[in-house]
């Protein structure tokens, strides 16, 4: 697995991870038209009661170019094309026989910095991305993951007084986890 280009790269993967997913980062989708080759961020995969694939496609960055700049990066890292690789990939990984009918693709854009008509010109195109400001994708996504992990009782956590404690592998999850139970986090 190549290794995340940012920490927030970086905590995607942790997060997914923690969630039960297969995880691949920089996975390499295509090839452009004048060399190089184009990459999925970070994409994930698991199987769901044995017939249903669930693809979680999360790219990440700052998005404060104009509308016509924000479609064409959207379409450029969500392309049919790019979807079709990604999900041919896991389900070579995975051994899993795919349909449209039995795969779960999820479009995933996570904003580092933006800028508000970015924000906004990328929710008006119906590409049925989720965006996410990372500040919200701490408080939404990855703090209740955190919270659904330390209640599973079929792991097997590090317990250090009386609180389960995440694997110290997870060192971006534990740094927020840490904030949060110390009440140092501000989510809304």
């Amino acid at each position: 697995m190549p290794f995340p280009k940012t920490w927030v790269e970086e905590l995607i993967i942790e997060w997914l991870h923690l969630d039960g997913f297969l995880v691949e980062a920089n996975l390499p989708v295509g090839v452009k038209k004048v060399g190089g080759r184009l990459e999925a961020d970070i994409v994930g995969a698991k199987i769901i009661s044995g017939n249903l694939l669930e693809i979680r496609h999360i790219e990440s960055g700052q998005l404060i170019v104009g509308t016509q700049g924000i479609n064409a990066i959207i379409n450029r890292k969500f392309s049919p094309s790019v979807c079709q690789s990604v999900t041919n990939y896991f389900t070579q990984r995975l051994s899993f026989i795919s349909t449209s009918s039995n795969t779960n693709y999820q479009k995933f854009y996570v904003l580092t910095y933006w800028s508000q008509p970015a924000i906004t010109a990328v929710t008006k195109s119906n590409l049925g991305i989720m965006v996410d400001l990372l500040p919200d994708f701490i408080c939404k996504k990855v703090l209740p993951t955190i919270k659904q992990w330390k209640n599973n009782p079929h792991h097997t956590p590090q317990i250090l007084g009386k609180t389960v404690q995440l694997p110290d592998s997870y060192w971006l999850l534990k740094l927020i986890d840490y904030l949060d139970v110390r009440k140092m986090l501000i989510c809304p």
